[in-house]
């Protein structure tokens, strides 16, 4: 093999491990999310960790690149919040009588991470995005919730609790999640519905 040769070969690989540009429904959710520069959203989730059953619901807002604010405001840790601005650490405070209190934790402390160990950053449609852009592969499809049918896109996922792919769901109106589910084998684990989805919050720095 000459080194033209090699050359070319080398190329053609480092395209096949790149994987193929998305198409369909995932190109659609990335031009509409490469549009959005902050949106707040309410999030119902139920997750479980081998017998462990997590139940919440949040609110959630974000703001590109970096800066993300969660609220549980039902379920464990009622009260409860973090604010994420980059880096490796949160401020949060606890719910109940310690919401007065904030630290400074890792953004990997036990109380700053739900049952599966999903960090504050794991919430945002910008996860979803940076999965689907460096899977190997992605699957398309659609599903049917409620009588209504979503594009749905499949990618590969991985957790310390086992999670090995994600299916989102996706409004064929503004092509943004509306679900996420997470999978171990063929098991769902987790469950996440977003809804009141704000797309004109127009949030800044100072949100956070």
């Amino acid at each position: 093999m000459n080194r033209t040769t090699a050359s070319l070969a080398a190329l053609t690989l480092g395209v096949a491990l790149l994987g193929a540009a998305p198409t369909g429904p995932a190109a659609a959710f990335l031009d509409a999310w490469a549009k959005v520069p902050s949106y707040t959203a309410n999030i119902k989730v139920h997750m479980t960790k081998g017998t462990d059953v997590q139940d919440r619901t949040y609110h959630y807002a974000y703001l590109k690149p970096h800066f993300a604010r969660i609220d549980i405001t039902g379920g464990a840790g009622r009260g409860g919040g973090a604010v994420w601005t980059g880096g490796d650490t949160v401020s949060g405070h606890q719910g109940g009588m310690l919401s007065g209190i904030h630290l400074n934790v890792s953004i990997h402390d036990g109380r700053a991470v739900d049952l599966r160990g999903h960090t504050i950053d794991l919430a945002s449609f910008d996860s979803v995005a940076e999965a689907i852009k460096n899977a190997p592969s992605v699957t398309a499809g659609e599903e049917t919730v409620n009588g209504t049918v979503y594009d749905t896109v499949t990618y590969p996922f991985k957790d310390d609790a086992g999670a090995t792919k994600t299916t989102a769901y996706l409004s064929r109106t503004t092509h943004l999640p509306v679900r996420r589910v997470t999978y171990a084998g063929d098991t769902v684990v987790e469950t996440e519905d977003f809804s009141d989805v704000n797309t004109s919050a127009n949030l800044k720095p100072s949100d956070f």
